[in-house]
């Protein structure tokens, strides 16, 4: 930083979550907190700060008070949807941070499996081919106590409700994978469950975007950041997720999903939001709130 300034060197500091907010029953919590006083360094060193959404851009004017809301966007060249033919296709992606967080829709998906006959998919958690062999390479590396830790609590919890749901389970991938597999899973409808935690309030709606563009309907927790953009939001409630989900199962999804690609494709596309992206780091000043577009829940 110091070399940079010396030479007149801009330096901008980019950040979609707000580390400092990271909760214990996170995977990554104690790895995180090493990193925090060199995140707060570059917050408040840094030329400009560039994030996802306004609330995290409010929390972050915390250390530095030039920050730029760049959403996060799709690049519509990498998502082509594929159809599948039998059976409905309900499923989510995501990294090993949100065991808890998915605890709070499979109530639901395992009620619904009763009366409806569809398919709960998940993408991503580990590296291992299976949930049983995380198991294993967890047990190996810390023992069975790690199940009674802040972050090893939520996994054995999830773990239980979803040994009596019906799953397919697909493996992490690369980065650069990412959205052909998330494309591959065929999927009619993703979820977006979070609780409702200043943690969560601070993301951004990736998941809702990337959805979209692979061909699914989401349906998403009815907390921030869902509330701002998803149309179909449920309430943290196991009866709320029920009835937003099969509501998604039997009705025409067709026009739902039309409508929420569109948004994406008009507000959330790389291809037009690169220009914020270059007038930012060209040192423009974007007036606040010029890069939010709200879609306000049409169904919560």
């Amino acid at each position: 930083m110091e070399a940079c300034r010396q030479r007149s060197v801009r330096v901008a500091f980019d950040t979609d979550d707000a580390l400092d907010l990271v909760p214990r029953e996170n995977v990554n919590y104690a790895a995180i907190q090493t990193q925090i006083p060199i995140y707060e360094f570059l917050l408040r060193k840094a030329d400009i700060v560039t994030t996802t959404t306004q609330t995290l851009a409010d929390h972050l004017r915390h250390w530095n008070s030039n920050v730029a809301v760049i959403p996060n966007s799709v690049d519509p060249d990498e998502w082509s949807p594929v159809r599948k033919s039998v059976g409905v296709r309900v499923g989510w992606t995501g990294s090993p941070t949100h065991f808890v967080d998915l605890g709070v829709a499979l109530d639901a998906i395992r009620k619904l499996q009763r009366k409806y006959d569809f398919t709960f998919v998940l993408q991503g958690i580990c590296d291992e081919a299976s949930l049983e062999e995380l198991q294993e390479v967890v047990v190996a590396r810390w023992g069975k106590a790690y199940f009674n830790s802040p972050a090893g609590r939520p996994m054995k919890h999830f773990l239980g409700q979803l040994s009596e749901i019906r799953h397919e389970f697909h493996p992490h991938v690369p980065i650069d994978q990412h959205p052909r597999k998330v494309c591959d899973l065929g999927l009619d409808i993703g979820i977006a469950p979070i609780v409702g935690d200043r943690f969560n309030e601070n993301k951004s709606c990736i998941k809702y975007y990337e959805y979209a563009m692979s061909g699914a309907v989401t349906v998403a927790s009815h907390v921030l950041p869902y509330t701002t953009e998803v149309p179909i939001t449920a309430k943290n409630r196991r009866d709320s997720w029920k009835e937003k989900l099969e509501y998604a199962i039997t009705t025409d999804r067709a026009p739902l999903l039309q409508a929420q690609r569109d948004w994406v494709m008009t507000h959330r596309n790389m291809e037009k939001n690169v220009d914020l992206w270059e007038r930012v780091l060209l040192g423009e000043k974007l007036p606040q709130g010029s890069a939010s577009h709200e879609l306000h829940a049409a169904v919560t």
